[in-house]
């Protein structure tokens, strides 16, 4: 008796396989040249000079959170667009409920300053700003 194999098994054994010939070709290809440059901590092309583990702002991290949910929401708004033509209005409807609250949310967190990233030289910017226009 010959068993049938539908396209989730076959794609569940094809992409191991080719994942694992496409490491191997690599390391069979690939040069190795290590040199210091190569291997140490990269940081923005300048050489470090001190410890690379320094802190910085908490507010990267808090921009870095808040991207989270408007980042989901093209992943939250992938199964109407595969199935748009089944789902009919009240898809649509509640898609645009949807982007509302995210809409809703992200002008919270604007005037909320929640985005906003504290400066140290912010007023020698501002200050700029205003010689700048003057002329």
């Amino acid at each position: 008796m010959m068993y049938l194999l539908n396209p989730i098994k076959i794609y569940f054994m094809v992409v191991p396989i080719m994942g694992l010939a496409l490491v191997l070709v690599n390391a069979m290809l690939a040069t190795q040249d290590n040199y210091n440059e190569k291997t140490g901590p990269f940081e923005c092309g300048f050489t470090s000079f001190s410890q690379s583990r320094t802190p910085f702002s908490v507010a990267f991290i808090l921009v870095a959170i808040l991207f989270l949910p408007f980042d989901l929401e093209i992943s939250s708004m992938l199964p109407y667009v595969l199935s748009s033509y089944n789902m009919g209005v009240y898809g649509l409807l509640m898609l645009v409920l949807f982007l509302l609250m995210l809409v809703v949310g992200f002008t919270y967190e604007i005037n909320t300053g929640a985005l906003h990233i504290n400066r140290i030289n912010e007023h020698k910017v501002k200050s700029l700003k205003k010689e700048f226009y003057k002329s």
